[in-house]
């Protein structure tokens, strides 16, 4: 009996794959071996990178923005308080008393009642007639409380009482201001220190002027801000 024998045709070959189906099968190969180390190396990098450039621009436009609201809170207080003033025309009773105090206040506090003297970084409060009754003690009108910790405020010649007349102009009486003759002014500062300070103005006419730029006072041309 004869073995069979297996007969090849002539005409056969091997099946190849199309190029495109070979790469096809090494990426699925890739995909379901995960990164290489490598890969992954390169990956941790970037995202470190990036990560270095991202977190320090986000702190500082926290920053910024904690420092605008600050000292927007203040130009609120001191208009709310001139407006006060303007609007009521009555005579506001201080205790202790301010020579040719009328209109209305504002004031540092540290325990958001009454005007305690203390730094205006710790708070300050807005004080206004009663018009139905105005000799009497006058009314809280705004709270506001201390500033974040690290952050100051300081009056340049270390006035911590401002009072608007019924005209809206600041009294300018003896014993109402330190320094009678000069305008009011503030400066805010955190813990970036002088480059990113605030700095706003109260003129003897009462208008709040703040500057443009940070770390710059209004003077012409505007000279460098300093910080405690």
């Amino acid at each position: 009996m004869q073995n069979p024998v297996n007969h090849v045709s002539p005409h056969w070959h091997p099946v190849t794959l199309p190029p495109t189906d070979r790469a096809a099968r090494r990426e699925r190969r890739r995909a379901s071996g995960g990164l290489t180390l490598i890969e992954l190396l390169v990956t941790i990098v970037v995202l470190s990178i990036l990560l270095g450039l991202a977190v320090p621009a986000f702190r500082s436009f926290m920053q910024n923005d904690q420092q605008w609201v600050q000292t927007n809170d203040l130009i609120l207080s001191l208009n709310a308080a001139r407006s006060e003033a303007i609007k009521n025309d009555t005579t506001l009773v201080f205790v202790p008393p301010i020579p040719g105090a009328p209109g209305a206040r504002i004031c540092s506090s540290s325990d958001g009642v009454a005007c305690t003297g203390t730094p205006w970084n710790q708070g300050w409060i807005v004080l206004g007639a009663d018009p139905a009754s105005p000799q009497n003690p006058p009314k809280r009108l705004q709270v506001v409380g201390a500033l974040p910790a690290g952050t100051t405020l300081t009056e340049a010649n270390n006035n911590l009482s401002i009072t608007f007349l019924s005209n809206g102009t600041v009294n300018t009486a003896p014993g109402a201001l330190v320094n009678p003759g000069v305008p009011v002014a503030f400066t805010m500062c955190d813990a970036r220190g002088a480059a990113f300070a605030r700095y706003l103005q109260v003129t003897l006419m009462g208008r709040v002027v703040a500057a443009p730029n940070v770390g710059q006072n209004l003077s012409s041309p505007p000279a460098p801000l300093t910080c405690p």
